[in-house]
């Protein structure tokens, strides 16, 4: 267990020494290489994976707020130099470019990743819990927060306005026929 625990150490630390670049940084090379000015005219084509890996990863450390949490959810994906991690930043580059138009099911074939999982489970939930810095997901989550936010609203008001009048500082009268 210990020699397992200092192996994690030194490859997170070994990681830890590597700059990620920032979002902002890696997109302004992209950009540069094919001499445009915005990611909308970007040719997806002539991207290399390694281009799109390290947007992924730039992507992914921005989502996850830390190097630690970034650490963590690498080691999640399979860990550093693992195929699947390679694949997820890749993915991730392709989505924030929005050259990605086979998304999660490109990367794993379908099945539990295109499903449930990805789709309508964990993916929104993780999105919602980094920040939300992924462009190309959930767009309408911040319509459902202010429907929740104003429902709450109102359901604290009628507790409140019952509670006046059960305690007697409201009083309904009843009307004279």
């Amino acid at each position: 267990m210990l020699l397992l625990s200092t192996a994690f150490s030194s490859l997170a630390l070994a990681h830890a020494d590597e700059a990620t670049r920032s979002v902002d940084e890696v997109v302004a090379e992209i950009l540069s290489k094919q001499n445009v000015a915005t990611i909308s005219q970007l040719d997806c084509t002539k991207i290399f994976d390694a281009e799109f890996e390290e947007l992924g990863d730039a992507v992914m450390e921005r989502m996850a707020g830390s190097h630690e949490l970034h650490e963590q959810m690498d080691a999640m994906m399979g860990g550093e130099g693992s195929e699947s991690l390679r694949q997820m930043h890749i993915v991730m580059g392709k989505n924030w470019l929005g050259c990605g138009t086979d998304g999660f099911e490109g990367m794993m074939g379908g099945g539990i990743m295109s499903g449930g999982m990805m789709n309508g489970g964990m993916m929104p939930t993780m999105m919602r819990m980094m920040g939300n810095y992924y462009p190309a997901y959930y767009t309408s989550y911040n319509t459902v927060l202010a429907f929740g936010i104003a429902g709450w609203a109102l359901f604290v008001v009628v507790l409140l306005l019952l509670a006046l009048v059960f305690t007697g500082k409201i009083k309904i009268q009843k009307s004279r026929r």
